[in-house]
């Protein structure tokens, strides 16, 4: 690789050739890695150049770039092979091989200049390898070393006397522990050292180059800095030429190894060959001694190792593993070839060295990556850490003895785990002085042991473990290792004790507190977790696998200030990754620093000083998120600017257009608005909400009956131009009236029906909550059944089909509008429903239809019969099918809906068909199989449906560790955050209510009636026979219990044959407890409880039955405050809710009879409850309460409760009370069965139940729910 002495050499020749010319022309070879690796391209650089004179040429270090009249000014790195040439002169260090002297232009070339001047001259890069870099900086001459990537390197020893000093080289060498030739080839610490220059300076110096570099002596020092200022001066004097080095040089000799009387000094003094820092360093021991403490990874390239020190030689052909402990979500890093002569091929893997994978270390230090995989790219080794004495670097310690290395744990998760398994950390830090190192044999074991944890081989990884325990007990990085793999095979105990041993063993090991960490993580303690992590990372600090596994969590735990200061450091580390800048503006838009985020977007932006390709999806998806970024502070009027610079060549085309019209909208400028929404339009003139823009745009006001000629006509413009077009048709019907809306919805019905369209009536039904409207549809439905289309002569067609279609599409509408609940005639409907299957009696739809009618007769059995039949009509609809096993669990037939479900599913793993419905996640059905075992009073199944849909929203939240990464490296950015903003309400989704409150009521009983877990509703029934009824229903509940149990076991056996691997590739176990019964017999009912109540009053505060058993809850569990707070929400959200009345008056009764309450408790009540009610009081309060409320249901339910609170003596008269409300003309069939559910909770015997029951059948004489 060219060094100071070979760039110098260039830089002389560009001067003598270039320097003062003016470039004719270019010729720029376009090279994505080449150009585009560094921002710019051949196309650019090509410009730029064309025209310009050459000032002046210069170097820093390893950089030289050439100074032209005006920025910008070429900046180039040579990489492993680069090299200048000219057309009319030799620069070449060496003699090039025979045909390559007289060709031009040459091989490889990336650019040819042609210079104006006379003499003729093209000067020419080439690079063979392509592992060069030509970049363009747009600064002035005099600040190029301001820029990057020459401000990140250091000081140049030829050019840079006066800062390269002895005091500096001192204090250089003393703040870090790492062999010194290391600290020299690092282009952070000092510009152009590379390799063989840095053995020369060793040699000179008389230094041992894998001696640390924080263990020399001022003299030493004073030694080394003086050998490097003269081995680089003569480089650069000489310009790189061999053959006039000083005879006594290490170069001139180095390179006979493996000739005659080769590996030798002229004076006898062998030269071996070391690997320091994963380079190829030639040493002469008898010269270059040790004089402090060593690294260990020295390596002898010749099977052997002269030391003056007692060192064990290594064993030759010891085998080792290529790591791969590489970040899931960072950038490999990859090995590079040694420049002279190359080696032979050993045992150990190569790494394939990719071009396009390279990256320049003088940009930007890298850390390192792992002990097990050495990397040095180019001449940069590998990041250097603080480390104190006996730290083990590359695997050794510092007695050259080996150590464990578990730094090639894959990062890779396993498809299906909820959490991904993160690589552990590259280096083990310092260790115990009583801890015994891991000999080589011990060694190979514990690599095999991370290479059979990787593979998931859990028993081999153990029983090498192991191994390597009955040698060295105490080995902590193996106790941890152990500890991993029995967590992966659920022996979580045993792993969290041996962790513990392990972090006993040895506290100062990262590795131990970040396995540690993962134990914890896979546990979902994720603070103990982020603690472990914390500890590792006060161990080593640039370990950046530790460091991204504490970002993730503390993003999953939206500790946003902590994810700033991880994704701070983890940008310092690797600024060159794009992906690392974007989530340090992710950490700062998520806790509202909107400046913050920006500023960090522009940042980088800055840094890329050409503009990036047109189709980079990434780039794209960056600058319209800044856009988001900048309007969400508020300064729509600059959003609006950057979107304007940015539209042209934006990629996501529609969110452009859309923010466009969004941002003119709110910054009034309506004109304009309009275009854009209209435009919008254009694309899909379908979507509702652009219609919404474009009226406000106009300035229209649906609510203004002198808007509604201006809109009508908008809509038909638009609904002309397309016959087919929905939106523009339907959109007129919510905001015209009387005659208009008549003549509008006509239209628009006639067109539906004739085209036979089965949603006609779900698209109208949002118009029925205007009176008006429903009648008027009314009659027009009606209407078209006189019609004489519907005798075969309607306009639509003369065939006679569309006819046909026209008839059974208005009986279908008329029988959805006469089922539908706010123009309900179930009567009317049956008639239009069996018209429909006398014309059609195949027909799945009106079969469907029938039954849905059945169903709001309360007729759950029929229903369900019906339903039945229509699946059967069509056995490969999934729709009807699924309907089907909905209305069969609304009749509580639980077991023929799991069998009609198991028609779509797969029926061979591990829990049959219910196992299916639980790896899919099909919550509507476990809501509905939950609620169907409520109602036969099966507490422990019903509770085990729903804690299973807690869980699947569990497992949705935890999902989001594959995407804190993921959309980070595909550059995902304004859909990752929706993704986190969504998981921040995950929780008020529908499913998640409804299961929760259910979940509440059923450990409300448990708390209320104990004896409810262990005795089942048959249990009950028995105790209302007579002995002879109750013996007979005993032998037979017993011979059907035999059967259920034979009929399992043979399940059971079935699916254990044809069990398959999940996604993971682990068999899926059995359900210990199917039936729920560990649930339900749970001593702490109100404590269970709190899972649910919990994120229920947290995402959905607004749900006034939440808020409503809340305070059940909590009053129950001694917690008034918190009750009176869910009772005052309840109030807040609607004052005359009928069960937050009957809480006020517990609480007034308690605070009556309560004299142990605390003072403060009881201050705390009196500011929101001033005064205390006497029981009188509180009756009249009742009873205005009930006549304010004299016709609803729900409200004189409230009373009656009431009315048996203040009362235990009413309780006949409140029953009978209650029986009447059957005779209110608006009660429900819902709303009697909540009746009937008071019943039960007041105790009433099994005579006034039944009393109720049977005139509530003779109410709904169709109705089978309360027999």
């Amino acid at each position: 690789m060219p060094e100071i002495g070979e760039v110098a050499r260039v830089v002389h020749y560009l001067k003598k050739h270039l320097v003062g010319k003016t470039i004719a022309s270019v010729i720029a070879q376009e090279d994505a890695i080449v150009y585009g690796k560094v921002g710019t391209s051949a196309s650019a650089f090509q410009n730029a150049m064309t025209g310009k004179k050459v000032v002046d040429a210069r170097q820093q270090g390893k950089y030289f770039w050439l100074e032209m009249e005006s920025p910008p000014h070429p900046l180039m790195h040579l990489g492993m092979s680069g090299w200048i040439k000219f057309s009319n002169d030799d620069s070449a260090y060496y003699r090039p091989k025979k045909g390559q002297e007289s060709e031009w232009p040459p091989r490889y070339c990336k650019f040819v200049l042609k210079v104006k001047e006379d003499p003729d001259c093209e000067v020419a890069f080439v690079d063979a390898r392509r592992l060069a870099r030509i970049r363009l900086v747009d600064a002035k001459g005099e600040d190029m070393r301001k820029t990057t990537p020459l401000k990140e390197n250091g000081p140049d020893p030829v050019i840079d006397p006066d800062v390269l000093t002895v005091a500096w080289l001192t204090k250089k060498l003393r703040s870090k522990r790492v062999p010194v030739k290391a600290l020299l080839l690092d282009q952070a610490n000092i510009s152009g050292i590379g390799n063989w220059v840095g053995d020369e300076i060793m040699y000179q110096a008389r230094l041992h180059p894998e001696q640390y570099s924080n263990t020399f002596s001022d003299a030493q020092v004073k030694q080394l800095h003086d050998a490097m200022i003269y081995v680089c001066k003569t480089a650069v004097e000489t310009l790189a030429d061999s053959e006039k080095f000083p005879e006594d040089w290490l170069m001139r000799h180095r390179w006979d190894k493996g000739k005659k009387n080769g590996g030798k000094l002229p004076n006898g003094a062998k030269i071996t060959f070391l690997k320091v820092g994963g380079r190829t360093s030639a040493v002469v021991p008898s010269v270059q001694k040790k004089t402090g403490a060593v690294a260990g990874d020295v390596e002898d390239t010749n099977g052997t190792e002269e030391s003056d020190e007692d060192v064990k030689p290594k064993k030759k052909g010891t085998k080792r593993t290529k790591a791969a402990a590489t970040s899931e979500d960072e950038e490999g890093d990859v090995e590079e070839e040694e420049e002279k002569p190359k080696k032979k091929a050993t045992k150990r893997k190569k790494e394939t060295v990719k071009a396009e994978d390279v990256e320049e270390e003088e940009e930007k230090p890298k850390a390192n990556t792992g002990r097990g995989r050495k990397k040095a790219v180019k001449d940069e080794p590998a990041k250097e850490t603080e480390v104190q004495e006996g730290a083990v670097v590359n695997g050794e310690d510092s007695r050259g003895r080996r150590r464990s290395d578990p730094g090639a744990i894959n990062s890779d998760r396993r498809r299906g785990a909820r959490h991904p398994r993160s690589p552990l950390p590259n280096h083990i830090g310092p260790h115990r002085p009583t801890m015994q190192p891991l000999q080589s044999k011990e060694a190979s074991l514990f690599r095999s042991v991370v290479k059979f944890y990787e593979s998931k081989q859990y028993k081999k990884g153990l029983k090498a473990a192991e191994q390597i325990l009955r040698k060295v007990p105490d080995h902590g990085d193996t106790q941890a290792m152990k500890a991993l793999i029995l967590n992966s095979t659920g022996q979580t105990d045993e792993a969290f004790a041996l962790a513990k041993l392990a972090l006993r063993n040895d506290m100062k090991s990262h590795v131990c507190w970040h396995v540690y960490g993962l134990l914890w993580r896979s546990q979902k303690n994720y603070e103990e977790a982020i603690k472990a992590y914390k500890m590792a990372l006060r161990i080593e600090s640039d370990s950046q696998n530790i460091l991204r596994d504490l970002a993730l969590l503390q993003i999953q735990m939206r500790d946003y200030q902590g994810y700033i200061e991880s994704r701070s450091s983890m940008l310092k580390a690797r600024a060159q990754l794009r992906q690392n800048w974007t989530a340090l503006a992710i950490a700062h838009h998520l806790a509202g620093n909107y400046k913050s985020a920006e500023h960090v977007l522009t940042t980088f932006e800055n840094t890329l000083k050409n503009p990036m390709p047109k189709g980079d999806l990434e780039h794209s998806e960056a600058v319209l998120y800044k856009n988001t970024l900048i309007a969400e502070s508020g300064e729509t009027e600059r959003a609006l600017e950057h979107l304007q610079g940015i539209m042209k060549d934006n990629l996501d085309r529609t969110a452009v257009l859309e923010l466009q019209a969004k941002y003119l909208l709110e910054l009034g400028k309506t004109e304009e608005a309009e275009k854009a929404y209209r435009a919008l339009l254009a694309r899909n003139n379908e979507y509702r909400e652009y219609y919404d823009g474009l009226e406000k745009a106009l300035g229209l006001d649906r609510s203004d009956p002198s808007s509604h000629d201006t809109l009508k006509a908008i809509y038909d413009s638009y609904a002309a131009k397309n016959e087919r077009l929905d939106a523009p048709r339907r959109i007129p019907l919510d905001f015209l009236k009387g005659d208009a809306f008549r003549e509008a919805a006509d239209k628009y019905l006639r067109r539906m029906l004739n085209k036979g369209v089965p949603s006609t009536f779900p698209n109208i039904k949002a118009l029925y909550a205007d009176p008006e409207k429903k009648a008027i549809i009314e009659e027009l439905a009606l209407g078209y059944t006189s019609e004489k289309s519907m005798n075969g002569s309607t306009s639509g067609g003369a065939n006679g089909k569309v006819s046909d279609r026209f008839e059974q599409s208005v009986l279908s509408f008329l029988a959805q509008h006469y089922n539908f609940h706010m123009s309900r005639d179930l009567d009317k409907a049956m008639e239009y429903a069996d018209r429909l299957i006398e014309m059609d009696p195949k027909s799945v739809d009106y079969n469907q239809l029938r039954a849905r009618i059945w169903k709001h007769y309360g007729n759950t059995q029929k229903a369900s019969e019906i339903i039945e039949h229509a699946r059967a009509l069509d056995e490969k609809d999934r729709y009807i099918n699924t309907k089907c096993a909905k209305y069969q669990l609304r009749n509580n037939e639980n077991e023929a809906a799991l069998n009609t479900m198991s028609k779509f599913t797969r029926n061979e793993t591990v829990g049959g068909p219910l196992g299916d419905l639980h790896d899919m996640q099909c919550m509507w059905f476990l809501l509905e199989d939950g609620d169907a075992y409520l109602r036969q009073r099966e507490l422990g199944l019903a509770l085990k449906r729903f804690t299973a849909i807690a869980d699947i929203f569990e497992i949705w939240h935890d999902d989001q560790f594959d995407f804190h990464s993921f959309s980070l490296r595909k550059g995902q950015i304004r859909a990752y955050v929706d993704m986190v903003r969504w998981e921040d309400h995950l929780r008020d989704h529908p499913f998640f209510t409804r299961a929760a409150i259910s979940a509440i009521k059923i450990y409300l009983k448990l708390a209320d009636n104990p004896g409810l877990s262990g005795s089942s509703p048959s249990d009950k029934r028995l105790e209302d026979m007579d002995p002879v009824e109750r013996k007979r229903a005993q032998k037979k509940a017993k011979k059907e219990q035999l059967e259920k149990e034979k009929a399992e076991a043979e399940r059971k056996a079935l699916a254990a044959k044809k069990a398959v691997p999940t996604g993971d590739g682990e068999v899926k176990k059995e359900d210990p407890d199917p039936k729920g019964i560990t649930l339900v017999q749970t001593k702490e009912p109100l404590e269970a409880s709190l899972k649910f109540l919990k994120p229920l009053l947290e995402f959905s505060p607004k749900n006034i039955e939440a808020q409503n058993l809340g305070f059940e809850v909590y009053s129950r569990r001694g917690k008034w405050l918190l009750a009176l707070r869910c009772l005052h929400q309840a109030q807040a959200l609607d004052a005359e809710d009928p069960k937050s009345h009957e809480q006020f008056v517990r609480l007034q009764l308690f605070l009556n009879d309560t004299k142990d309450i605390s003072p403060k408790v009881l201050e705390a009540i009196k500011q929101v409850v001033p005064d205390k009610l006497s029981p009188a009081k509180l009756k009249e309060r009742n009873e205005s309460y009930g006549e304010k409320h004299a016709q609803s249901v729900p409200h004189l339910l409230s009373t009656h409760a009431v009315r048996l609170l203040l009362d235990q003596n009413v309780q006949g008269q409140v029953e009978a009370d209650t029986q009447k409300l059957l005779d209110l003309p608006s009660i429900t069939i819902e709303q009697a069965l909540k009746a009937l559910d008071y019943l039960d909770l007041w105790g009433s015997d099994a005579k006034t139940k039944e009393a109720y029951r049977s005139a509530a059948s003779k109410k709904w004489p169709e109705a089978t729910i309360f027999l």
